[in-house]
């Protein structure tokens, strides 16, 4: 938890998050994190991408999404596509400041950011992406979004203790309960309309999503999942769905809940996302 705050100030919409500088000729890695979640999500001590990235060299930026953290809510529609719209934006002025040092951009999406992250990777942007690494998303739920469809999109919902135990943790034993106390600051209250969303309109809009990713994918859904259907086969029709990715790495991930990150096995999985991020480069000697 050593990285420092920054403030992206783009025209009437304000998005903020968390940053770490790194070595000439490492990748930029862009964090969005999802649902109930700001940008501390990759940055709870013990459990910190940002700190393990930025030990070994890499410069990353966790940006909290519209209506998160301090980000400028989104105005009219609140989807995952207008999501990615905004962020493109504040990505572009973060790869303005990168130029010089990184030769390209990795996204790394947890949840509803790694389906917002697979928008960035299949739309039109003004920045070179190197890869994208995404968790925690899928395309076949084991929830119903019927309940919520009632209310106004833009009311947010704060995910209980239980909740949180029951949807974002895996069974006693995966991870250390002291996490949730913790990992408490990086919690933020989500709009119903991104809940509604990802278990309605992302599973019908995925493969089309998918078929325009053009870059290397690295894919990962946890053991014990507590919205989506994981297993083997799952896990691989997912991947199999980035048809026009150059190379895709999917496996599922034994041991873990929801919040990969926030388990035992994290450490090891992060490790596998700063390798995927390292091969994609060459790195300055």
């Amino acid at each position: 938890m050593t990285a420092h705050r920054i403030t992206l100030d783009l025209g009437d919409t304000r998005i903020t998050g968390i940053e770490e500088p790194g070595r000439p000729g490492m990748p930029l890695l862009i964090c969005i994190p999802g649902g109930g979640y700001n940008a501390s999500y990759f940055d709870v001590a013990g459990y910190s991408l940002v700190d393990v990235a930025r030990r070994e060299g890499f410069p990353v930026v966790s940006l909290d999404r519209p209506g998160h953290g301090g980000s400028t809510a989104l105005k009219g529609e609140i989807s995952f596509r207008r999501n990615a719209e905004v962020l493109q934006e504040a990505i572009a002025e973060l790869w303005h400041r990168h130029l010089s040092n990184a030769p390209g951009i990795v996204l790394v999406g947890h949840s509803i950011g790694g389906a917002i992250a697979l928008h960035l990777a299949a739309g039109d942007r003004t920045w070179p992406l190197l890869g994208v690494s995404v968790t925690g998303i899928h395309h076949e739920s084991q929830r119903s979004n019927e309940a919520l469809k009632s209310q106004p999109p833009a009311t947010l919902l704060e995910f209980s203790r239980e909740h949180l135990l029951r949807f974002m943790y895996g069974p006693e034993g995966t991870y250390d309960p002291g996490v949730l106390d913790i990992a408490k600051h990086a919690e933020s209250p989500v709009p119903i309309a991104e809940l509604v969303e990802v278990a309605g309109d992302w599973c019908a809009d995925f493969a089309g999503v998918a078929a325009r990713v053009e870059v290397p994918v690295h894919y990962g859904l946890a053991e014990h999942e507590g919205f989506w259907h994981s297993s083997d086969e799952s896990v691989a029709a997912f991947g199999n769905a980035f048809t026009a990715a150059p190379s895709v790495t999917a496996r599922r991930i034994l041991g873990g809940g929801h919040n990969i990150d926030h388990h035992y096995v994290g450490a090891a999985f992060h490790k596998e996302q700063l390798d995927f991020a390292k091969a994609l480069v060459t790195p300055a000697r």
